[in-house]
């Protein structure tokens, strides 16, 4: 597997390795592929030594990116089928089962309902299901899901038996749903714009500390500086999660630090 030295040498330790941030910053979930300078970008988060999961919209994009990111300790490139897109991309699921064996990491992945079509929500639904299936036959994936006007569907989808490994990116579900998602093993993905909302921040305090992991969703969300977001912004995060919690920052970094080891099975906190 071309991509395994890059994609399956996971960052266990995100302290390790050349560059590696004291702070221990990491971005569960950003599109590397889309910014304007997308080497540079990469540069940037491998200088900066924050640890990246980049989320990939289509499958045709991952081993592209699998190129551009190799030699950079930082970043591990994740396979996915966006929701909005998979009625239009449904044809590249066998190629997401081709290349699922490169890498640990699966997303931007999930359903998306601010469409109304049901046959457009019925493929999103075929989709996931498969994705969810391959995921859980191998039973060491790590999932970032996207669930807009759908968490109730995407919580079912995944359910209490999953075998993988599974982050809810920028939840704005109900809190019942939250406390089913918890229930079932999910972590929550936390960035600049949930913390922007009153509604973000109460869903994210109902959240034990220990499941909490931060997230830029760059470019599309907005950085302090009215910039779209890149991973060293996740500093940003990290500080409103701190505030949120009344600890440090240095405090609030670490927690979400072992978090993250204990996702990837690095030992439970």
């Amino acid at each position: 597997m071309e991509s395994s030295s890059l994609v399956e040498r996971e960052a266990d330790h995100p302290r390790s390795g050349p560059g590696a941030s004291r702070r221990r910053l990491i971005d569960t979930h950003c599109h590397l592929d889309l910014y304007p300078d997308v080497p540079a970008a990469i540069r940037d988060v491998d200088a900066a030594g924050v640890y990246t999961i980049a989320v990939t919209n289509t499958p045709s994009v991952f081993r592209p990116l699998v190129a551009l990111a190799r030699g950079a300790s930082r970043v591990r490139v994740a396979l996915g089928l966006h929701p909005e897109l998979a009625a239009r991309r449904a044809a590249e699921l066998p190629l997401f089962r081709e290349l699922l064996p490169d890498t640990r990491y699966v997303g931007e992945v999930g359903l998306d309902y601010v469409t109304a079509d049901a046959a457009d929500r019925a493929v999103q639904r075929r989709v996931l299901d498969a994705i969810l299936s391959w995921c859980d036959a191998d039973g060491t994936k790590v999932l970032t899901l996207h669930s807009r006007r759908a968490a109730d569907d995407v919580v079912d989808a995944v359910g209490p038996q999953f075998r993988g490994r599974w982050i809810l990116h920028w939840y704005s579900g109900s809190r019942r749903t939250l406390d089913r998602a918890l229930a079932n093993g999910a972590y929550v993905s936390a960035n600049a714009a949930m913390l922007r909302s009153a509604k973000g921040r109460a869903l994210l305090a109902a959240v034990p500390l220990e499941r909490v992991l931060t997230e830029t969703d760059g470019p599309f969300v907005q950085s302090a500086a009215g910039m779209p977001a890149r991973p060293t912004d996740v500093a940003e995060v990290a500080a409103a999660m701190a505030s949120l919690w009344q600890l440090s920052q240095e405090v609030a970094e670490a927690k979400i630090a072992t978090a993250f080891r204990a996702l990837l099975g690095d030992g439970a906190p």
